[in-house]
């Protein structure tokens, strides 16, 4: 059974952990053995058991045991992955001294007694649990897998459902906008996206774009953060302004100027000080912001610190990254700053922040009982972004960190390459292979056009190239492919061009890349189901890989040839129902699938000055 399995991944084929783990629950009795884990939950809401079963670990040796460990560890991963925890006590027969070690390898496996910067690959969602514990419970110890006999096995009830079917709370959120100053920001890892409201109107949008994963301190993420506000702040004023003796014309030019994507850190600062200085007694208050951060954020704080953003920061040898961090842990008191006395700052992780706008909009049709039971949500960019929202508006306290879920554990030929190169599976963070990060992404787009052009479509391969969206480069003796960066960014028009191409094609080359990008949500959607239990099944898309509609029609495709009955939604402007996404698919610039989740910032800040 297991050499069969490892002949697929040896031949460069996905192994899907859903399908392992069909296949090890039905072995029979006598060639199974069972883990029990039981998860003290991060909420404190009540244990959870997952029961994880696996072949007989005597009968194997070599890398048939490798494999199974892998799969343990694959298991565990996504469940601390998504949901956090204070602990993980194993109850096992301690008689099977096979099962035994494997339990007790569990600490060593995920870097537990080791400091932070030691930890890598599993042991880095170990660093996530801890920084949340730090802020969710001061002083508590960290994070610990303890084993013990079954004999000592507690009863675990079924969580109780302890939210109330109450939705109003996303009709309220889009309400009383009248006399207020609200700002809306979705940050990116390639770009910032941020809208400004002013009486229930849409003032402006801005586009940033930046390229964090390069940064080295972490007042690089914060300060163009802090600018976009204050350029927010300074458009406000200009437009209120009642001062007869500033010379509006000129400065509204800068300012149309410093709105433009394309403008400069230096020129945008320049205008929001020209705004500042001359109107410093008319300065606007914002009265409420609401803000979108793609890491683990708890209680407004950014607590994370193992995301692709935060790389270059991460292997800084210069700076002490847990003190430098912190900059951007804080970022809530900064922005804080930028308010008007009173005013609310509320941060959510961007995958949180999916869900509610769905949930926003979905109750604004006056259908409210369709989000009674939640919503969850993936943004599809530059990684999978996962939110979850309960039917009445609270979003949990957990790391939700689907994209770090190991989907694969196969594609052995794909393992060998470096994270870096295009063709890889592993994880730019952890080095872990088959995380969802090179999948439902941008990256797993880029990495299967590598796999199959090639192959099957040279022509298009080599149109990769002389587009200049792929280019070769030596890394250690080796060649590596990699779409640059600088000077322009090829990212955006890369995936854009991969978008276009199942129309113009009309081939089954294309078309089987998205095809295998639904075929990994489904696995995505089997997984969540197991370790998170939504009571919703729709899952609803956000994000540019969903914008093209043929392309979202192949994902679903590839999709029901995993799960038949899965729903998946995109948010597009069919979900366009409160009064400023109505606007925004009014705007003949920008689109719902542009400035959706910036939208839904505005409307998640507003709650701060409703509840």
């Amino acid at each position: 059974m297991i050499d069969k399995l490892l002949r697929k991944a040896k031949e460069g084929n996905p192994v899907y952990i859903s399908h392992v783990s069909k296949t090890f629950n039905e072995l029979a009795a006598d060639k199974r053995q069972d883990m029990n884990c039981v998860l003290r939950t991060m909420e404190d809401d009540g244990d959870r058991l997952f029961k994880i079963s696996l072949p007989v670990f005597e009968d194997f040796d070599g890398e048939e045991a490798d494999f199974i460990k892998n799969y343990l560890w694959a298991k565990v991963y996504n469940i601390l992955s998504s949901l956090g925890g204070r602990g993980m006590d194993i109850y096992i027969d301690k008689k099977n001294t096979g099962l035994l070690d494997l339990a007790k390898g569990l600490n060593n496996a995920f870097s537990v007694d080791k400091r932070r910067l030691e930890r890598h690959g599993y042991g880095r969602t170990v660093n996530v649990i801890d920084r949340m514990l730090g802020t969710l419970y001061p002083g508590e110890p960290g994070f610990k897998f303890d084993v013990h006999d079954i004999s000592q096995m507690p009863k675990i009830n079924p969580n109780a459902d302890k939210h109330i079917r109450d939705s109003s709370i996303f009709v309220r959120a889009a309400e009383k906008l009248e006399g207020r100053i609200l700002c809306g920001i979705d940050i990116g890892g390639t770009d910032i996206k941020a809208v400004l409201v002013k009486d229930g109107n849409i003032a402006c949008y801005k586009e940033y774009d930046w390229f964090p994963a390069d940064f080295k301190e972490s007042s690089q993420l914060v300060e163009p953060i802090c600018l976009i506000v204050r350029l927010m702040r300074a458009k406000i004023t200009l437009d209120n302004c009642k001062n007869p003796y500033v010379d509006r014309e000129v400065l509204e030019d800068d300012m149309r100027r410093a709105l433009h994507k394309d403008a400069s850190d230096t020129f945008i600062l320049s205008v929001v000080e020209k705004v500042e200085t001359a109107l410093k007694d008319e300065l606007a208050g914002i009265d409420a912001l609401g803000l979108c951060f793609p890491d683990v954020v708890v209680k407004n704080k950014v607590v994370g610190g193992e995301v692709y953003k935060t790389r270059g920061i991460r292997n800084n040898p210069e700076i002490d990254y847990e003190a430098d961090f912190l900059k951007l842990t804080n970022l809530d008191n900064r922005l804080k700053e930028l308010v008007r006395k009173g005013g609310a700052v509320r941060i959510i992780n961007d995958g949180p922040m999916a869900a509610f706008t769905a949930a926003v909009e979905n109750a604004a049709t006056g259908a409210i009982e369709s989000v009674n039971n939640g919503v969850f949500a993936h943004t599809l960019g530059t990684e999978l972004g996962t939110g979850w929202v309960y039917g009445d508006g609270l979003i949990p306290d957990i790391p939700l960190e689907v994209y770090n879920f190991i989907i694969d554990l196969g594609s052995f030929v794909e393992k060998g390459y470096p994270s870096d190169d295009l063709r890889s599976i592993n994880n730019f963070n952890t080095e872990l292979s088959g995380t969802l990060q090179k999948y439902c992404s941008q990256s797993g787009i880029f990495r299967l056009a590598m796999k199959y052009f090639p192959k099957f479509r040279p022509d298009l391969y080599k149109e990769l190239f002389d587009k200049g969206y792929v280019i070769k480069r030596e890394m250690g003796g080796k060649t590596g492919y990699f779409v640059p960066t600088e000077p322009i960014d090829q990212r955006k028009p890369f995936l854009e061009h991969m978008m276009s191409l199942p129309e113009r094609e009309r081939d089954e080359v294309n078309d089987r890349i998205w095809r295998e990008l639904g075929e990994f949500l489904a696995i995505t959607w089997i997984e969540t189901q197991e370790i998170l239990r939504p009571e919703t099944a729709v899952r609803v898309l956000f994000g540019r890989l969903v914008k093209n509609r043929r392309c979202f029609e192949l994902i679903q495709e590839g999709a029901k040839t995993i799960v038949e009955d899965i729903i998946l939604e995109t948010a597009d402007a069919e979900m366009a129902n409160t009064p400023l996404m109505k606007q925004l698919e009014e705007d003949a610039d920008f689109t719902v699938a542009q400035f959706a989740q910036a939208v839904g910032a505005v409307y998640f800040g507003n709650l701060g000055l409703i509840d």
